[in-house]
């Protein structure tokens, strides 16, 4: 007979590179649920705990931790191991009032931003595709997984795939628009160049995959060419969100 269902276990090695464990402690380590994020973008909340803030140094503590309600994702509260984070989640420790964001790491992966209670109450969110469902309104689809109606009346002009919508969280009501334009401040997500942060200098569309382009400038006056489905609008003029220190965690 063959197995049926999806594998519960994953072995250290070929587990993403990005993920901050010790490849040769042990032989397996969490895998994600399906979830809010990929696997190759995302990591568990058991690493989240044990790994990188150090809250527990075993699985059991984990679960201990996660099953009295302490950790809240996006302002739900969250208690399986193996439940996935990934880019812009907001992260909240009941206990100690601790408040993180997720935001893409130079050469890789994700790190955690501290922030106040003022930046954890909303998020922001990439609009990946937008499609008309029953009774004449239209779905927005955004990188997180979650799926947002329009009002009644709203047109499907109102938004436009790979702009950003700034969201309260839990109630994911859109609190402001953040179309992709030059002059914004934008993140780059992916590819050789993710992490790196800057003012929005040209777009140039194409055809083709990865054929359109956005042209972004750093605070160093250096200039970082990508492809667009790679760059996440992070404010008009300035950031929404803090950005801590680009290079590694800030906590």
């Amino acid at each position: 007979m063959t197995r049926g269902g999806q594998k519960k276990h994953l072995k250290r090695l070929p587990a993403p590179a990005h993920w901050p464990i010790k490849r040769k402690e042990s032989k397996f380590t969490t895998r994600p649920i399906p979830g809010p994020h990929p696997k190759e973008d995302c990591f568990t909340l058991a690493i989240l705990l044990r790994e990188m803030l150090g809250y527990a140094d075993n699985m059991q503590e984990v679960r201990r931790i996660l099953s009295a309600g302490e950790l809240f994702v996006d302002g739900r509260p969250r208690r399986d191991p193996r439940y996935p984070v990934g880019l812009m989640d907001v992260i909240e420790m009941k206990s100690s009032g601790e408040k993180y964001r997720l935001l893409p790491k130079v050469r890789g992966g994700l790190r955690l931003v501290s922030i106040d209670e003022s930046e954890a109450g909303f998020k922001l969110c990439r609009v990946e595709k937008k499609k008309m469902v029953a009774g004449g309104r239209f779905q927005m689809t955004l990188h997180d997984g979650r799926s947002i109606l329009s009002t009644e009346g709203e047109k499907p002009s109102a938004h436009q795939t790979l702009e950003t919508v700034k969201i309260s969280i839990p109630e994911q009501k859109i609190i402001k628009t953040l179309p992709l334009a030059e002059g914004v401040y934008a993140v780059v997500t992916r590819g050789k160049n993710i992490g790196a942060e800057g003012k929005v200098l040209a777009i140039d569309k194409r055809f083709g995959t990865h054929a359109s382009t956005v042209t972004l400038q750093d605070s160093a006056g250096t200039k970082i060419q990508t492809a667009i489905e790679y760059v996440f609008v992070l404010g008009a003029q300035s950031p929404e969100v803090s950005l801590g220190t680009a290079g590694g965690q800030s906590s």
